[in-house]
């Protein structure tokens, strides 16, 4: 009996051999996403999920939407996770859920461009998608890029009409593409500065090829999204950050030169990518792909360019997808290579260092918690604390300061009244518009609350209140509050403190 399920099975997975390596794109991601999830409990992964996706939707139920605002934010995502919150979904749990099926459908789509557009085999497509969602640089972008990720499902998707079409263009297909481009171009802006980048390319080599009628089609199929693309970089607020004390890239991420922000971004390329640099650069000298090779020379232009609205470390991060490719790449080339004398084939052991050395540093993200990292991610090895957190067991706070914070949040609504405010920094904002009215929350940034105390009692407001870590625990570089904040409550780590002005 056994035998027999046992022969059925495999029959099956001969015959079904396309969904069987489908699935596992899909599904090997997705599972790898949910584990962070489960360990965080009800409270959501990712700093700016809470920071930022969660007050948005928020207060845009309560308050209405600005329609030019909305459009310039990428609403494709803020769409989505609209709608299912205004239908009565959790905007905590809904972004639970959305977070790992995201992953899964950017395994998917990587597949596809693999297996449809490069012609690789199942195995070696599966195994280029597993690859470039669970690395480690990848999964820190799924902690909370959402909409980035979003972007580059269809971005994939893209690249892969892209080749096809070469095949034989039709109107069908064209249409398609149209809707795939608008769609990464509705999701994210800098995979749009991508997309937008690989189709220009793509339209000057058809034209260097005198290919007229593929470059008229591709040019007609981009115009919507062009035209959407034009509305996002109207609502860019600056162009070129010169360096200097005022610099707004230098402030935000404290580069005294242009210099210094080559050298940060040489060292965070290393960190990042140091234990696939032998792959990725054994890749890169035999795999030729003209989309991926558009993509890495406009993300080496974009280094080199200091545009005072975008950290330059996100382009990085982004080259954890096409690096996949080349390194995946690498392993075929390796596959004829052996030492006949030991019988040993480079390709396994290139494999199995691949395999080890991602599994090792992306459990060691997801398992470790915020106080007891990883060696890898532990502040000394980790310069890049703000681009690469110390583990995924976190959102704006620790997954051990989650349920104080909470606590928190419920003792002020039970205890002060109405008239009572809340101060915030961008950490505690999400968590205090989903406790309270919001109404009764200010919103400080990443300022320090003293400011905002004394602009706001001198406009008549005398019940002040502020939450935050207990003195010599706070975050954000700011362990301790001012001796005018006095705390009348704590749980945990977390206090609330009120505005008592000497």
């Amino acid at each position: 009996m056994v035998i027999q399920v046992s022969y059925r099975l495999k029959n099956w997975l001969t015959a079904n051999r396309n969904v069987v390596f489908l699935s596992l794109s899909f599904l090997i991601p997705l599972i790898i996403r949910v584990i962070p999830e489960i360990l965080m409990g009800p409270y959501i992964v990712g700093f700016d999920t809470l920071a930022f996706y969660v007050p948005n939707v928020v207060l845009w139920l309560h308050n209405g939407v600005n329609v030019w605002i909305f459009l310039e934010s990428a609403p494709l995502f803020n769409t989505i996770y609209l709608a299912i919150v205004a239908a009565g979904g959790s905007p905590v749990f809904a972004l639970k859920i959305i977070s790992p099926l995201l992953l899964g459908f950017l395994g998917l789509s990587m597949f596809t461009y693999a297996k449809k557009g490069l012609g690789w085999s199942l195995a070696k497509s599966t195994f280029v998608a597993v690859l470039g969602t669970i690395y480690f640089v990848a999964l820190r972008a799924s902690w909370d890029q959402l909409r980035e990720e979003l972007g580059l499902v269809f971005f994939f998707l893209v690249l892969a009409l892209l080749l096809n079409n070469k095949k034989g263009s039709s109107w069908k297909r064209y249409g398609v593409l149209s809707l795939a481009i608008m769609a990464a171009v509705l999701s994210d802006q800098l995979v749009s500065v991508l997309i937008m980048g690989v189709i220009i390319v793509t339209v000057g080599y058809e034209l260097f090829r005198k290919n007229l009628a593929q470059s008229i089609g591709l040019i007609l199929v981009s115009l919507p999204a062009a035209v959407y693309f034009a509305i996002y970089l109207s609502g860019v607020p600056s162009g070129i950050a010169i360096f200097a004390s005022q610099s707004p890239l230098g402030t935000w991420l404290g580069f005294t030169s242009y210099l210094s922000m080559l050298v940060s971004e040489g060292g965070f390329f290393v960190y990042c990518f140091l234990l696939l640099l032998p792959l990725i650069l054994l890749g890169l000298w035999r795999f030729r792909s003209f989309q991926l090779t558009s993509w890495l020379l406009m993300t080496l232009i974009l280094l080199f360019l200091p545009f005072s609205a975008v950290s330059p470390y996100r382009w990085i991060l982004l080259l954890t997808y096409p690096f996949a490719f080349y390194a995946t790449d690498a392993l075929s080339m390796l596959k004829s290579i052996k030492w006949k004398s030991l019988k040993i084939n480079l390709r396994k052991i290139a494999i199995l260092y691949l395999i080890l050395s991602t599994a090792i540093l992306s459990f060691g993200f997801i398992f470790m918690n915020p106080e007891n990292p990883f060696i890898y991610y532990k502040t000394g090895v980790n310069s890049y604390l703000i681009q690469i957190p110390t583990s995924m067991l976190q959102n704006t706070v620790s997954v051990t300061d989650c349920k104080d914070t909470a606590n928190a949040l419920q003792w002020f609504k039970n205890n002060e009244n109405s008239s009572a405010i809340l101060l915030t920094h961008q950490v505690f904002y999400g968590w205090a518009l989903l406790t309270l009215n919001s109404s009764r929350v200010v919103l400080y940034g990443f300022d320090t609350p003293l400011n905002a105390s004394v602009t706001l009692s001198h406009e008549g407001f005398n019940q002040l209140y502020v939450i935050w870590w207990i003195n010599g625990k706070g975050w954000e570089g700011q362990p301790t509050l001012s001796s005018v904040f006095h705390e009348i409550y704590q749980s945990g780590e977390i206090a609330i403190y009120r505005y008592v002005p000497n």
